[in-house]
């Protein structure tokens, strides 16, 4: 008989516990760091940024700058190592030190390509889509993202603005889209579409993927009519939290390179040569100030800060588990202006998380942007221009300023003092919201809806304080208060936007089909106020209630002058989507969409639009007979695309008239009561429909020398149909203040050639990356309204001189915003030509030294008629050349751009020559020196036509070349980082904009 042990409940527990802590201490044992370098067979040198995931979890770790990596794993874990370019490789784990070595693929590009509602390789896109990724815009030191794509992406136009710190630039996406709105792309954010340029910080962004073609942007309808930017920004990985910090520091200025003006010798010498051959006769203020005669100031020194500071600081801190990651990031941009009183600085902040399960995925993100701005005061550096390098020194603080104030006209040095004196701040926040959630509802079907909002409030407080100007003529303190005042401006912009997509997704042996349907509601609202006042009675006080009440008269002006305004605006956008995809076996790429757009902007009768697009892609190098060539043609694939986009981009309410309170009358004349009056003061056009955009895109993608080596190429032509266009109404039409009315009247086409090469290898043990772009875009008006040939564009002018004085037009047969002037052919230098040119009729009073004005057609008259097509400020191609060199711990990097072909009128040059202040006019034409090129002066352009602006004299050539950025940097080297607990520390030296060619004279900010 055996004996039995029986155990307590107790012994029973203990035991339990003892046998799953060893199972917890053998699995413990088996979760290793695993550790190692990842190398490419075909130079033996590390690669950074090969993502390495543990399969079957979302567990993950990437390679740092040195190759190297690290990740918490289990024995017999496989490791999947993905890299573009590179074969994937699969690894078991069997020891903490594992090196890899990576072969090229010289099969499959797996690089991810976002196309709008959806992401596809890159080898299975079949428009016109490019790429920037983070690391080639992070070594721009910008407020403006936009600014860092220059060069980097043919097809894509980027110009600065007005150069205010913290200033949009402006940028076009294959050339002038519009004729009644902005050219500005959408940006599109994580899926939600943005106000404009959405400011992030270059540390926020992962990708930024550009849309040109029609079939491309048609996803987003008519809010993509000027191209798309689809900006990702970067989410968090699985695994341990990573911190990263980035601090810069710099010094900008402007360039030397300006509009060279007269010192005190030069500039006495010029008044007396002018008062002895014209019958312009100022006195010279030195006469009656000889003390003057020892001054020598130059105006820069009072407008410009040579050595303005620029900062960035930024932080993002990322990690997350298996199902949930997060990535949180916050930065400050801070900028001092290149003139005086101006600065800028921005605050960013993102936090953005995703959950997912097998049948969930939620993406939540919300970010803030908060900007202050101070303005430099508008038409600074012209006044300063204007301002005598003889007269005294300028005190901005003094509330005296001294000057000749007879018959009330200031001298240049106090209107410069007062705009010195003026305060321009703006204050600018944001707040973004988004939230997506997708659901696998099959191994087919997928839903997702996701809702965004974008809120941004403005306020703008602009202040001239009152001063006194003590004539220095007749010693009297005069105060003229209408030259002080207050300006409140607020606003608040709204947008909402909301999804619902479904998507289908089914593989049927070497086919696969993709469809996507989808709907969109988008709500746009503006409200902005904005009052003025005049006559500021206590400098110290800068709100808007502080005006003399005797300038009350002045201040309650009605109509087109009056100091305030309200408007309040909007629009709302319904959009529905159709899209089919079909591929088969990766070879051949068929996608087809059809996009139905409503807008509040239309009246009732044109309200919908409908716009298809279709693409095709042929990826010729995966057919048999191309194996003998494919070692040295990798990859070569066909694409074309033809597609349809409508543009709603003008103003609200163009198809119903404004009714404005307008003169009060008497109705009876024995009641004597006035009845308030209403007037129409902009006319209706109900019959105003959608402007088509209709785009065709041939391109072909190649690669050789194992993918080291890729060309893009696309050769587009996009059609601009009944073209929204502002046309002035004539007073006899009982239009109110020269009033605009929009009429679909015009057609517009562009075309042009795009080309992207793009190197990677290595040299030795270096490592480089090489890219260059090349753009040749044609615009041209095809068609304008019946009886018009040629129309302002706007009023575009050189200088100040008569308000029809315009330069640019819209022209039929032209590019839009072509130039048409004067043509001139120097100066009359002897009595023959004089005789000649005073027998054209309109030149009777012409004089030695005058400007020869050409008459192109024969007639033997001088006037509008003879102005001539002159080219415009569009070039005729650019080109970028972009460089990333690594050689074991140090790296550089430059980036250049230059364009060819395009026309400058040179303004400054212009006003300084109206001013009497540039160093031109010391050798203008004078009896003793008849062979001068140079005309005299006799008077300013609106007194004489010598120095107006309607010539070609100011046209100069605008091609020019710079290097817009080189970065060096030098790494530690990971076994010091290690020692300070740090994984990477890296110090680096950059320069933007330090090198420009050009024969064209103008301020570069350096």
């Amino acid at each position: 008989m055996k004996n039995k042990t029986r155990l307590s409940w107790g012994n029973k527990l203990l035991l339990a516990l003892i046998v799953a802590l060893s199972c917890l201490i053998t699995a413990q044992a088996q979760q290793i760091t695993v550790s190692g370098i990842v190398k490419s067979s075909d130079d033996n040198m590390p690669i950074p940024g090969v993502a390495i995931i543990i399969s079957g979890t979302a567990k993950g770790a990437v390679t740092d700058f040195d190759g190297i990596y690290n990740i918490q794993a289990n024995l017999k874990d496989v490791l999947v190592f993905r890299y573009l370019g590179m074969t994937t490789k699969n690894v078991v784990v069997a020891s903490a030190k594992m090196d890899v070595i990576m072969d090229s693929d010289s099969e499959d590009l797996e690089e991810i390509v976002v196309i709008g509602y959806g992401a596809v390789k890159k080898k299975e896109v079949t428009g016109a889509v490019a790429q920037v990724k983070s690391e080639d815009i992070e070594q721009f030191v910008t407020s403006d993202v936009a600014g860092a794509l220059q060069g980097q992406i043919a097809g894509v136009n980027v110009t600065a603005s007005s150069g205010e710190p913290g200033e949009a630039s402006n940028i076009q996406i294959r050339g002038i889209t519009s004729l009644s709105g902005n050219n500005t792309p959408l940006f599109v954010v994580n899926g939600i579409p943005q106000i404009g340029d959405p400011g992030l910080a270059p540390n926020e962004i992962e990708t930024i993927d550009i849309l040109k073609d029609g079939a491309s942007t048609a996803v987003y309808g008519s809010r993509a009519a000027a191209g798309v930017i689809l900006i990702t920004t970067k989410q968090g990985k699985s695994g341990q939290m990573s911190v990263d910090f980035n601090y810069t520091y710099g010094i900008q200025s402007l360039s030397d390179e300006a509009t060279p003006l007269m010192n005190t010798q030069d500039q006495l010498f010029y008044e007396i040569t002018r008062n002895s051959n014209t019958q312009i006769s100022f006195a010279p203020l030195i006469e009656r100030f000889p003390e003057w005669i020892n001054n020598d100031n130059k105006f820069d020194d009072y407008v410009l800060n040579r050595s303005a500071e620029v900062k960035t600081y930024s932080l993002s801190v990322s990690g997350g588990a298996e199902n949930l990651t997060y990535n949180i990031v916050g930065s400050l941009f801070d900028q001092d202006g290149s003139l005086i009183n101006s600065n800028f600085k921005r605050y960013n902040g993102r936090a953005s998380t995703t959950y997912k399960t097998d049948n969930w995925k939620i993406d939540g993100s919300i970010a803030f942007t908060i900007e202050n701005r101070r303005r430099a005061s508008s038409g600074l550096i012209v006044q300063a221009g204007r301002y005598r390098p003889f007269f005294p020194e300028i005190d901005p603080n003094n509330e005296v300023s001294e000057g000749s104030a007879v018959g009330g006209v200031q001298t240049p040095a106090v209107a410069l003092n007062q705009l010195l004196r003026r305060i321009d701040d703006s204050n600018r926040d944001r707040i973004n919201a988004s939230l997506s959630l997708t659901r696998k509802i099959s191994e087919s079907f997928n839903f997702i809806t996701r809702v965004g909002a974008n809120v941004t409030n403005e306020t703008r407080s602009i202040f001239t304080p009152n001063f006194i100007l003590y004539d220095i003529e007749n010693e009297e303190p005069i105060v003229d208060e209408t030259r002080s005042g207050v300006t409140e401006i607020s606003s608040r912009q709204t947008k909402f936007n909301w999804d619902a997509i479904l998507n289908y997704k089914k593989q049927l042996g070497n086919h696969s089909i993709a469809g996507t349907g989808s709907i969109t509601l988008e709500e746009d609202s503006s409200k902005s106020f904005d009052a003025s006042i005049q006559g500021v009675i206590n400098n110290n006080i800068s709100v808007l209630d502080i005006g003399n009440e005797s300038l009350d008269a002045v201040n309650s002006g009605a109509g087109p002058n009056a100091p305030g305004s309200i408007n309040d605006y909007s629009t709302h956008r319904v959009g529905l989507l159709g899209r089919l995809q079909y591929n088969y076996k990766g070879k051949y790429l068929l996608s087809g969409l059809v996009r139905r757009d409503g807008s509040s902007r239309f009246g009732r009768d044109y309200r919908w639009g409908t716009f298809p697009s279709v693409s095709a892609a042929w990826n010729i190098s995966d057919e048999p007979f191309w194996k003998s060539i494919k070692s040295t043609v990798n990859r070569f694939k066909l694409r074309l695309s033809s597609g349809s986009v409508g543009n709603d981009s003008f103003s609200d309410y163009e198809f119903a008239s404004t009714i404005a309170s307008e003169g009060d009358y008497v109705f009876d004349p024995a009641d004597g009561g006035e009845l308030i009056g209403t007037s129409i003061i902009s006319y209706a056009n109900k019959d105003i429909k959608w402007e088509t955009s209709v785009s065709n895109n041939i391109g072909v993608d190649m690669s050789f020398l194992k993918n080291k080596f890729t060309l893009t190429a696309d050769y587009y032509v996009t059609n601009k149909k009944d073209m929204i266009f502002p046309v002035t109404l004539p007073g006899s039409s009982g239009a109110y203040y020269d009033e605009i009315l929009f009429l679909n009247i015009g057609d517009m086409e562009n075309k042009g050639l795009e080309l992207a090469a793009n190197y990677r290898g290595s040299i030795g043990k270096s490592k480089l990356r090489v890219g260059t772009t090349f753009t040749k875009n044609k615009n041209k008006i095809l068609r304008m309204q019946e009886g018009v040939t040629r129309t302002p564009n706007a009023n575009i002018r050189l200088v100040n001189e008569s308000p029809n004085a315009t330069v640019s037009f819209i022209s039929e047969g032209y590019e839009a915003g072509a130039f048409f002037l004067y043509e001139t052919n120097g100066v009359i230098q002897t009595d023959e030509q004089l005789a000649a040119y005073q027998a054209l009729e309109g030149r009777a009073s012409a004089q030695l030294g005058d400007l020869v004005y050409v008459d192109t057609n024969n007639d033997g008259k001088i006037n509008n008629d003879d102005r001539v097509y002159k080219g415009s400020g569009l070039p005729d191609f650019e080109y970028g050349f972009n460089l990333n060199w690594n050689l074991g711990d140090f790296d550089l990097s430059m980036n250049w751009y230059g364009t060819v072909g395009a026309e400058v009128l040179n303004g400054n040059k212009a006003n300084a020559y109206n001013f009497e202040r540039h160093q031109d006019l010391v050798n203008m034409w004078t009896p003793g020196n008849p062979t001068s090129q140079i005309p005299l002066y006799r008077g300013d352009a609106g007194d004489h036509p010598n120095y107006s602006g309607l010539t070609d004299y100011w046209l100069e050539n605008g091609d020019y070349l710079r290097l817009k950025q080189i970065t060096i940097g030098y790494a530690l080297p990971k076994d010091v980082t290690e020692k300070i607990g740090l994984d990477k520390f890296r110090l680096s030296f950059s320069a933007q904009n330090a090198l420009t060619f050009t024969k064209y004279l103008v301020m570069t900010l350096k």
